[in-house]
């Protein structure tokens, strides 16, 4: 089955929005080994819009369509769809009284603008709106000698989209469509390790296995290496990815795959820290508070996070964490021997397992011939003593940022993979 995803939206194509639905469904209909062919994006404009479907309905047997589907005049889909289908648009009472109860809930009248919303072509299945006003529908149509064009039209709202796409979508796909899961991918997560030194040691793993896929996705700083399978038994779907990955394991080290799919250096650094009792804080200059932000965007890391400093001045670092200024002077802000105060200072003050501190040049101004831009030191005072070290960064200011980061979120984790659970 070949698949196209249709994004409807001028903001778009003007490059204000990412198209995260076009990635989201791609990689939700490949696990049901559906082909997806093609990504279209359109203006939200009729004529544009009739050309895209009328593409799709040429050479996709499914397409799902997001977008076009809200109140206001730009929101073009309901009629095109009635046109696509043959039908003419008819009031569903469901879906009004569902838009009236939502406006009510929040003390609202409802306009007349979301009433339109409740029209929709006789004889589509209609997908019920939980998330928001606009609901979605699932067109069929005719085509001679071939399978029904099936089309499923969705809100544009990732927030609204994504719930109805597993709980309206997939059961339609499952059951009517009779599509099974037949696909499992697998991201494994590196830290710090170039994409050639890894295709290096992973050289031999190509075409080892014809039933798994190998591929690289490279960012800065971090490469990740998935694998995808596509057999519809699922014992020899899982056997196949496991034993690769335990030859991918083999090869890069432990060390190096700080996790698999939705894990974040983070979350894995959180979990850690919780299943070895353990705490952390963190005095942090150039990175101005990211790292506490990003540790602290898990829900439950209080458990683990007790304090954080930005001391972003040399005065904040000697009045906060009891820097010595002779160091400031004689080694600069940015270098080690102030990284390991910042970290001893932090985890004195705090009374933290765990203490790390992070001093760097993030630019796009400030660097010198000695220490350029991208110049970061990152330090992490431990129960055994304090490690250091010092990295140059390239990127804009936000990359440098996250991989110092990065780098404080890495050395905790190899520190604490060496510690057993539950540690007293």
């Amino acid at each position: 089955m070949i698949a196209e995803i249709i994004s409807t939206g001028t903001e778009i194509c003007q490059g204000r929005y990412a198209d995260t639905n076009a990635r989201f469904l791609s990689a939700e209909l490949t696990k049901y080994g559906v082909k997806v062919a093609w990504h279209s994006t359109t203006l939200d404009e009729g004529g544009l819009i009739r050309d895209t479907l009328a593409r799709a309905t040429q050479r996709a047997d499914i397409a799902i369509m997001t977008g076009g589907l809200g109140p206001t005049e730009d929101d073009l889909t309901r009629p095109i769809l009635a046109e696509l289908s043959g039908y003419e648009l008819i009031e569903d009472r469901r879906v009004i009284e569902m838009i009236e109860e939502r406006f009510r809930r929040r003390g609202r009248p409802t306009n007349p603008s979301n009433r339109n919303q409740g029209l929709v072509p006789r004889n589509a299945t209609v997908l019920y709106n939980d998330w928001g006003t606009a609901p979605g529908v699932m067109i069929e149509t005719l085509r001679e000698g071939r399978a029904p064009f099936v089309l499923f039209a969705l809100p544009g709202p990732p927030r609204e989209m994504i719930p109805m796409f597993n709980e309206r979508v997939r059961p339609l796909l499952e059951g009517r469509l009779g599509l099974r899961p037949c696909a499992r991918i697998l991201d494994i997560h590196t830290i710090f390790r170039a994409e050639s030194e890894l295709n290096e040691r992973l050289r031999d793993l190509y075409g080892a296995d014809p039933r798994v896929t190998v591929a690289w996705l490279a960012n800065i700083g971090q490469v990740d290496i998935r694998l995808s399978c596509l057999v519809p038994d699922a014992t020899q779907r899982d056997e196949a990815i496991e034993t690769m990955r335990g030859k991918v394991v083999e090869r890069i080290g432990a060390e190096d795959i700080y996790g698999y799919d939705d894990d974040t250096l983070e979350s894995v650094l959180g979990r850690l820290l919780k299943e070895r009792g353990m705490t952390i804080a963190l005095a942090e200059s150039c990175t101005g508070g990211l790292a506490t932000k990003r540790l602290t965007d898990i829900s439950g890391s209080s458990a683990y996070v007790l304090e954080s400093f930005v001391t972003y001045t040399n005065d904040a670092k000697v009045k906060r964490l009891g820097v010595d200024p002779a160091l400031i002077e004689s080694h600069g802000a940015v270098s080690e021997p102030v990284a390991i105060a910042m970290a001893e200072g932090v985890r004195r003050v705090s009374g933290a397992t765990l203490g790390a501190g992070v001093t760097g040049i993030a630019g796009p101004t400030g660097g010198t011939p000695d220490k350029p831009v991208g110049t970061v030191c990152a330090a992490l005072a431990t129960p055994d003593g304090v490690e250091a070290n010092m990295r140059t960064y390239t990127g804009d200011r936000g990359l440098i940022r996250n991989q110092s980061a990065n780098r404080v979120f890495d050395m905790a984790r190899r520190w604490l993979l060496k510690k057993p659970k539950a540690m007293e």
